[in-house]
């Protein structure tokens, strides 16, 4: 099958980095099998007033997909410029990448004066993590443009469904990053990272406070009697002041227990740290689906997921990790069960099973492109 459809995505892609650059790209790569694919890439992406990283670009600007870097969403003669050139190619399907509410205005605008019959709207969060002025009602006129919404848990479908528009609502999944590796390097980078035989535990990605650090911590406390040689990598760039996590772990007296890497990790480093750790733990407060849960399936690394939110969907509760409500004690008892029963072997060969069902070209399956 060979470009059966034009397709236009539209989204954050290289030199852009996080989540949704990362599925933006492996998107693109599965469609472009069967379909002609054009990107419309940002120029700029956030003000600095909405971003409190380090920086929103990667160090390394290469990228597979080229891309056409147009949209600006405080400039609408960018967002002219698309739609002329969405309409020129005659597009069968435009998917826009929906994540948050600054991007709503400007995904509105130029859904409403395209000639695409098929407009798809891809829902990574219905509601942002931070309070924005009116994003209900700039969510509902975005999504009115849409023939097609595509969420990937059954939150994020009740949530859309309560809007009762007409478009299409398509309840699909996070697909796996599918990364290469060599589970032999288990032993050498946790030598590297100065490990032994403790049992180890990771907290990645963005530390942000809905994310659930500080629960974490409480859990680690109160383990430090039953798990005494317990390790805590804790690896990603804050957006949000560390001193207070970092204030609570001296509280403790648990300094010897967290490995603190608080930078941005590259695709390069990331088989580093979930080989060399047995557990990954996402006791986030909220959450609609995490890139996060999906790299550790790449990695077949058991997981603790947040009761809230979509990350249990993904989850077969003590068989490939455990659902649990964000809270210290839940956090805490799912910690000592998996080392005490020695799970890691077990876990490891149930998700490896499991996470057939999340790949790519089933994603695509879902997507519905030609109905």
């Amino acid at each position: 099958m060979n470009n059966n459809l034009k397709i236009v995505s539209i989204g954050p892609y290289s030199p852009f980095r996080g989540g949704i650059a990362d599925f933006n790209h492996h998107l693109v790569t599965q469609l472009k099998n069967s379909h002609d694919v054009t990107i419309l890439n940002f120029k700029k992406l956030y003000p600095k007033i909405f971003f409190p990283g380090k920086s929103q670009y990667k160090n390394n600007v290469s990228n597979n997909n080229s891309s056409s870097r147009i949209l600006n969403p405080l400039n609408i003669f960018s967002w002219r410029k698309a739609i002329k050139k969405i309409n020129e190619l005659n597009t069968d399907i435009v998917i826009f990448s929906y994540w948050h509410p600054f991007f709503s205005m400007m995904y509105s605008y130029i859904a409403k004066r395209i000639n695409t019959k098929k407009v798809y709207f891809l829902i990574h969060n219905a509601k942002s993590h931070q309070n924005f002025p009116f994003q209900n009602f700039f969510l509902k006129k975005m999504l009115k443009e849409g023939t097609h919404l595509v969420v990937m848990n059954q939150n994020e479908m009740k949530r859309i469904k309560r809007y009762n528009l007409e478009a299409k609502i398509i309840n699909s999944f996070h697909p796996i990053y599918e990364i290469d590796y060599n589970i032999d390097d288990r032993e050498r980078f946790k030598n590297n990272l100065g490990l032994k035989s403790e049992p180890t535990i990771l907290f990645f990605g963005l530390i942000r406070p809905y994310k659930g650090l500080d629960i974490l911590i409480n859990a680690v406390n109160r383990l430090k009697i039953k798990i005494p040689n317990l390790k805590v990598f804790i690896v990603g760039e804050p957006y949000t002041d560390l001193s207070n996590y970092l204030n609570k772990i001296k509280e403790y007296g648990l300094e010897s227990s967290f490995i603190i890497h608080p930078n941005f990790v590259s695709k390069e480093d990331l088989s580093k740290y979930f080989l060399s750790s047995d557990l990954i733990v996402l006791p986030y407060k909220q959450a609609t689906q995490s890139g996060i849960l999906s790299l550790s399936m790449n990695f077949n690394l058991p997981a603790i997921v947040s009761s809230k939110g979509g990350l249990k969907d993904y989850i077969v509760e003590k068989e490939t990790g455990y659902i649990v409500d964000p809270n210290e004690d839940e956090v805490a008892l799912s910690i000592h069960s998996f080392f005490k029963n020695n799970m890691y072997d077990i876990m490891t060969k149930n998700i490896s099973n499991h996470k057939k069902n999340f790949s790519w070209e089933e994603f695509e399956r879902t997507l519905q492109l030609y109905d």
